[in-house]
């Protein structure tokens, strides 16, 4: 059941708050201890939440939902870790993260805090895909997208600094979205990088997120219920990462263009400016260049508990001069503008999520197709749309323009009502 579906059972009688929570809790407790998805979970807190949104009033039509938050998110009343219990064991922020305050004033009943990978980067974590409990459910958002896909939550909060919410929303079969940067508040997360870290949402449907960002921005234009159209313009690019990919990812993405094309939607392909593609690779600069400094501390202080890979990573960035990050900055500045000359004409883009299907758990996958999108701050999307040949979900990657999240999410549901997509089940 999605998020929306939930509300109209609560709102003709047949539901309750309270039932949804406790629903919530015991599937947590059923499965938790397989899928690994929660770190701390709050569940008395969240029943009592969820009696008083029964009682009424209610806040909004948001008041009572049961909600997720990703362990790098400070919240005063439970533990946040930092994806790291061995360097932050107990870790009790005193006051909530901006978001956390905006949820709770909404009246969400929030659940408790969900598993990050190991040291909040893209290194594997306790974090298992439900789908299969031998397959990576991604990285860094990994529990707050297998709870999803798990059916333990209806929505969370995650973020992303290259393909933290769309790589792990694919790979469980959820609907992982990143909105345009800044669009959700990040004072009180632990901070990356300033140019790539967005706060985002992953839930089961387009209308669930498209609800919960109108309410969040008191902005009417996040209309769920607008109705779907066909006449609208997608353009489709198939960027270097194309070469690499599974054959299922080449065959689930031209038969879905075709069935787009089929339904009405004018389908356009595009070609970008030569070495486009090398934004990608940008990404890393910037991100190695900020994570070398704002891990500086616990490498210092505490480099027998860091995993090498990280510690290799954090090498690379102190490779790169301030010179260097800032014709990166520079760069990314005239790619966006780029992309929009080539795409202005279209109202969404079209690419690949994920080079296949979730791999080993030992693999958290790549963002080959994502940490572009989040280099030059676009809203992107991932609709869950096959199963690949290990049953595992399959998804297609939605881009749209730097601020115009409200179109965006409309087109995205567009084209999740004309492919019949929907969160995989479990």
């Amino acid at each position: 059941m999605t998020l929306v579906q939930a509300l109209k059972e609560i709102d003709s009688g047949r539901l309750t708050f309270e039932a949804w929570v406790r629903g919530c809790l015991e599937r947590i407790e059923e499965r938790n201890d397989d899928v690994k998805a929660w770190v701390f979970v709050n569940g008395e807190r969240a029943l009592e939440n969820a009696r008083r949104a029964d009682r009424g009033p209610r806040k909004g039509p948001l008041d009572g939902v049961p909600l997720g938050i990703k362990d790098i998110i400070d919240t005063a009343d439970m533990p946040t870790e930092l994806g790291d219990p061995e360097i932050f064991p107990g870790r009790q922020p005193t006051v909530d993260a901006a978001v956390v305050t905006m949820a709770r004033n909404m009246g969400f009943s929030i659940l408790g805090k969900n598993t990050v990978s190991r040291h909040s980067i893209m290194l594997p974590g306790p974090a298992r895909n439900p789908h299969d409990l031998s397959r990576t459910p991604g990285a860094s958002s990994a529990g707050s997208c297998a709870s999803v896909a798990d059916f333990m939550t209806p929505i969370s909060i995650g973020t992303q600094t290259g393909g933290s919410i769309v790589r792990p929303g694919t790979f469980c079969g959820v609907v992982g979205y990143k909105p345009t940067i800044d669009s959700l508040p990040y004072a009180g997360l632990r901070r990356y990088s300033r140019p790539l870290d967005t706060v985002g949402l992953i839930s089961r449907a387009v209308e669930d997120t498209t609800l919960v960002m109108g309410e969040i921005m008191s902005d009417p234009r996040f209309d769920p219920t607008a109705p779907v159209r066909k006449d609208f313009r997608v353009g489709v690019w198939r960027p270097k990462p194309w070469e690499d990919c599974e054959p299922i990812i080449h065959q689930v993405f031209d038969d879905n263009v075709r069935r787009l094309e089929k339904a009405g939607v004018k389908v356009v392909e595009l070609k970008m400016p030569e070495n486009f593609d090398v934004a990608a690779e940008e990404h890393d600069v910037i991100m190695s260049y900020d994570l070398a400094r704002s891990f500086k501390e616990i490498r210092r202080d505490h480099l027998d508990k860091c995993d090498p890979d990280l510690i290799s990573y954090l090498d690379l960035g102190d490779t790169y001069s301030a010179e260097d990050y800032g014709r990166v900055l520079t760069a990314a500045d005239q790619r966006r503008r780029a992309f929009y000359d080539v795409a202005r004409d279209v109202d969404v883009l079209i690419t690949p999520a994920t080079l296949g299907e979730a791999p080993d758990i030992t693999d958290t996958g790549s963002n080959a197709f994502i940490r572009l999108w989040t280099l030059l701050h676009n809203p992107a999307i991932t609709l869950p749309v096959a199963r690949g040949p290990r049953g595992l979900p399959v998804g297609l990657q939605v881009v749209g323009f730097v601020n115009e999240d409200a179109a965006f999410l409309y087109h995205a549901r567009c084209i999740e009502a004309i492919l019949g997509t929907r969160a995989s089940e479990v």
